[in-house]
């Protein structure tokens, strides 16, 4: 047996809780696991609440980011590039069935080598945060000349946007409160306070106009840069999908994950170009905590678990 976090209803925290289920046996194209972190996003709040429109089938484990070491193989498992995958690697990516648990089967198509030099903490918590800001970037292709405004800078998605617009010439300004001015600062974003007066702020250090707006907050944001002259197009949300089809703003939809973009952006964390702070761990008992921190929306990078 191995423990898994659970639920059986959409709900609260309350819904979720700690179980015994049974050892996972990898089938044909996947490997088994020990999980040694998981980070949590906030999609996996919005899916246990029931806010999501796709089909959940209960009981459902919580979670999909991960990084563990591989326990044990199928014939011909291999990474995308067709290294084989042997017992023993150290691997990182994300897992359809969930991830807060202590073991899982996972598809070869969804697992990278881990960096050496990477945490457990920083490789668990990758996948969704640095996989959507790409897709954001690639679909919005920020760059020389183009002035970005991103809401919730400090938050996961919004500090790995930040650094690849900037590594692609833009001028990036953020919102987030003033404890993670600082932060942002060194990373050559602009920060900004967000809340009441946003707009006014924002026209007084962009008397050029702003070219492309980043939503990863909700419809204030929306609205202040609207309001600003930002067009609808190009203003990118991954948070209020009803604006998206109200006012035709950009959105990367459900982007098609890949283990190579991933092993990509982790070699550049790896290395010291990207960086994205872990706000704080957790022993997976300790997840309402976890998620706690995580519902309060005031983060600056990821909340992970360590199995």
């Amino acid at each position: 047996m191995t423990r898994a976090l659970v639920y059986s209803e959409f709900g609260d925290r309350s819904v979720m809780s700690l179980t015994e289920v049974n050892r996972v046996v990898a089938e044909a194209g996947q490997v088994e696991v020990e999980v040694r972190a998981a980070g949590l996003n906030p999609f996996d709040v919005k899916l246990r609440s029931g806010i999501v429109p796709m089909p959940v089938e209960f009981p459902r484990c919580v979670g999909s980011d991960f990084a563990g070491t591989v326990t044990a193989v199928t014939d011909g498992s291999s990474y995308a590039d067709g290294t084989p995958i042997s017992v023993g690697d150290d691997v990182m990516g994300w897992i359809e069935t969930g991830s807060m648990r202590d073991q899982a089967a996972v598809s070869t198509l969804a697992v990278t080598p881990k960096p050496e030099s990477l945490s457990w903490e920083l490789a668990g918590a990758l996948s969704v945060a640095a996989q959507t800001a790409q897709a954001c970037i690639a679909l919005m292709n920020p760059g020389v000349g183009d002035t970005v405004v991103v809401s919730a800078a400090a938050g996961a998605v919004g500090i790995v946007y930040c650094q690849l617009a900037l590594a692609a010439g833009a001028r990036v300004i953020g919102t987030a409160s003033e404890a993670n001015h600082e932060f942002l600062r060194s990373l050559g974003v602009e920060p900004l306070s967000y809340g009441p007066g946003l707009a006014d702020r924002l026209r007084e250090i962009t008397p050029e106009g702003i070219t492309l707006a980043q939503d990863n907050w909700g419809r204030d944001f929306i609205d202040t840069a609207l309001e600003l002259g930002v067009p609808a197009d190009r203003i990118c949300t991954i948070v209020d999908h009803a604006a998206t089809a109200e006012l035709g703003l950009a959105n990367p939809g459900r982007y098609e994950r890949s283990s190579l973009t991933l092993g990509a952006l982790a070699a550049r964390f790896a290395s010291g170009e990207l960086v994205l702070p872990i706000e704080r761990s957790f022993a997976l008992s300790d997840f309402d905590a976890a998620f706690a921190l995580l519902e309060s929306r005031h983060l600056r990078g990821k909340v992970v678990v360590l199995p």
